[in-house]
């Protein structure tokens, strides 16, 4: 089955402090010696990250694209479960001739000739997408600036999705949790094991179907997704053991994550759309094409 394909027609919706991406740039410079270069980072808000490699180093700017813009934020993956996954990425990426993991192809040590910056970058992260273990997590490979969407020559694994359309980093949860609804009926014991679940608003997850009343341990749902799959502890999904809906594990683990927190206080002290320059953390490890 082929990775699913969504055109953006509007800015979605992440949540600050559980998005982590790692991002291309490609210079717009008017001098030639620039034009076209690229620049591979890591940010946890891309609005503010792209304003602050176009305002200079002396902004929270990287040395390297410093007075050699201005820069446009092609592309950008996310997905990652954490930032030291993201700047692992990050840092395969700029190095492909150092990975462990993408030294072996040897297609990936330099520019082909007549191949733009871009599409050198565009084949290191196609390759990278196909390679263990980056291929088995839930990655979304987002289109910034429609000039440069393309197809990937190497198909992308299934669960992983391709989308279009900007990104706005939100503390708010009111919005994100319209699409976190979980069952309201659950059953005391898990359906799996038959056990009864202790503190299940920790360890108890459900179906993706909101009128399913799967009831299972966090555990036994991510062994019985696994099945016979030797050597790995994180499932990628499957279909839920009742009503066979197709599940994803990292799309179970928000909406449980998103279903359990906030109240409404705060939700109306928060803002919709924070851009604030206060200090998260963004890669500042100059490489640059």
């Amino acid at each position: 089955m082929p990775p699913m394909h969504f055109t953006g027609s509007h800015e979605d919706l992440a949540q600050k402090g559980h998005f982590y991406g790692v991002y291309l740039l490609c210079s717009q410079s008017l001098e030639q010696r620039y034009h076209g270069k690229c620049y591979v980072g890591f940010t946890v808000n891309p609005k503010r990250r792209i304003r602050q490699h176009n305002r200079g180093c002396d902004f929270g700017g990287a040395r390297k694209t410093s007075k050699k813009g201005p820069w446009q934020m092609v592309m950008i993956v996310h997905g990652f479960p954490n930032n030291i996954a993201a700047l692992q990425f990050e840092w395969a990426w700029q190095q492909p001739t150092l990975s462990t993991r993408l030294k072996i192809f040897a297609e990936l040590k330099r520019k082909l000739p007549k191949e733009s910056h871009f599409e050198y970058n565009f084949r290191i992260l196609n390759r990278m997408l196909n390679v263990g273990p980056w291929h088995r997590l839930p990655l979304v490979v987002r289109w910034l600036e429609t000039d440069y969407e393309r197809s990937f020559p190497l198909q992308l694994p299934a669960h992983m999705r391709i989308v279009s359309g900007k990104l706005a980093i939100t503390t708010s949860q009111r919005q994100l949790r319209l699409e976190a609804a979980t069952p309201t009926i659950w059953a005391h014991e898990c359906h799996l094991c038959m056990q009864r679940i202790e503190q299940p608003e920790r360890s108890r997850l459900g179906c993706l179907n909101a009128s399913c009343r799967l009831t299972c341990h966090m555990l036994c749902l991510a062994n019985y997704l696994l099945g016979e799959q030797p050597g790995q502890y994180i499932p990628i999904g499957g279909e839920c053991p009742l009503c066979e809906t197709p599940l994803s594990w990292a799309t179970l683990l928000q909406r449980k994550r998103l279903g359990e927190g906030v109240n409404a206080d705060q939700d109306n002290a928060e803002s919709a759309d924070d851009l604030s320059d206060e200090p998260d953390v963004d890669s500042d490890v100059d490489a640059i094409d």
